[in-house]
């Protein structure tokens, strides 16, 4: 039996992208991949040393709630700092319920 967890990420992953969804995708390429990858996994020298989340884990992904991720991209976290001028709020829950969740099925950590 699958979680209920999994089966829901599944079905947001095989959902069509709207355009403002793939213009996050390449937000999340420019300012976010340069500490968590491009790919996710947080194999970068920043990513390593500051602890930020694995996307490639789909475990971790599957802990995390949505509101505390949002206000972690918003606000930022630690030594990630908050994109809340660059992004709504609108567009961080996208992020998180499109991006973030993408890059878990394509590989493990």
């Amino acid at each position: 039996m699958i979680p209920r967890s999994t089966r829901l990420l599944l079905a947001i992953l095989c959902m069509s992208l709207p355009a403002g969804a793939r213009d996050l995708r390449t937000f999340f390429q420019e300012r976010c991949a340069v500490c968590h990858g491009h790919d996710g996994t947080g194999r970068r020298p920043n990513g390593g040393k500051l602890g930020g989340g694995i996307f490639t884990d789909p475990r971790w992904v599957a802990k995390q709630q949505e509101a505390d991720l949002v206000a972690s991209i918003l606000r930022g976290k630690g030594a990630m700092p908050g994109f809340g001028r660059q992004l709504s709020e609108s567009e961080a829950h996208r992020l998180v319920a499109s991006v973030i969740p993408s890059l878990a099925v394509r590989k493990k950590p």
